[in-house]
């Protein structure tokens, strides 16, 4: 049964927030309306959400571990764990990314060029010129739309990943033999969750971009030629 405390604790109003919401961020709202009123306390914090819980994603990525050394010949790999526990996840917000980074951000400067060019030049009729507006505005927005939710989804699985290895660590570090509890010092351990793990925040949020990078290079660079050429 629950504690009278635990049931004072808020509900995540991500929970319950529709689409929309979630996408523009809408359902944070409140927080900040609340904090202009009066200082934020622990009162305000949310309960915790069952995706964000230590038990179930340790116990998730426990299982892949234990999978993985049996499907592995004896040469396990943490990563191939991670990436089956998490890996759709990571691969949906790179397609995302890829479409945001190299399709939108990569097509707006030369709608830009498209637009100047009729102050420029006057080579384009008046209607032209508005839709190369429309499709700079709409390209910049769909951008936000794209970037930001994807930014915080890569936040939160970073998050997970993290919270299932510090759990794992826990698990090992209680089921360590005495000659092992005497190798491994608690700071080691304690170094472990605190500054190793600490460093998948950084690692999965940037880690796309090691290959959209160079697409977008080559993109860019073809897209130059072509304009240089005059095609």
């Amino acid at each position: 049964m629950e504690s009278s405390k635990t049931k004072t604790v808020l509900e995540n109003p991500k929970l319950r927030a529709n689409f929309l919401s979630v996408l523009t961020f809408w359902y944070t709202i409140p927080v900040f309306i609340k904090g202009l009123k009066r200082t934020l306390n622990i009162k305000d914090l949310y309960r915790t959400m069952k995706e964000h819980q230590s038990e179930p994603l340790g116990k998730n990525l426990y299982d892949s571990w234990e999978r993985e050394i049996k499907s592995s010949g004896g040469k396990p790999s943490l990563v191939r764990a991670l990436l089956r526990e998490f890996g759709w996840h990571f691969g949906f917000f790179g397609f995302v990314l890829l479409v945001g980074e190299v399709g939108l951000r990569t097509i707006q400067p030369f709608i830009l060029l498209k637009f100047i060019s009729y102050f420029t030049y006057g080579l384009e009729s008046i209607e032209t010129a508005y839709l190369y507006a429309g499709g700079l505005i709409l390209s910049t927005w769909l951008n936000v739309i794209f970037r930001h939710p994807t930014m915080c989804g890569l936040w939160n699985l970073s998050f997970r990943a993290r919270v299932s290895l510090s759990s794992m660590i826990y698990r090992k570090s209680l089921r360590l033999s005495t000659t092992a509890l005497g190798a491994a010092t608690s700071g080691h351990v304690v170094n472990l969750i605190s500054n190793d793990v600490s460093r998948l925040d950084s690692n999965i949020l940037f880690t796309h971009f090691l290959w959209i990078g160079p697409l977008q290079t080559v993109l860019v660079t073809y897209l130059m030629y072509l304009q240089v050429i005059g095609i």
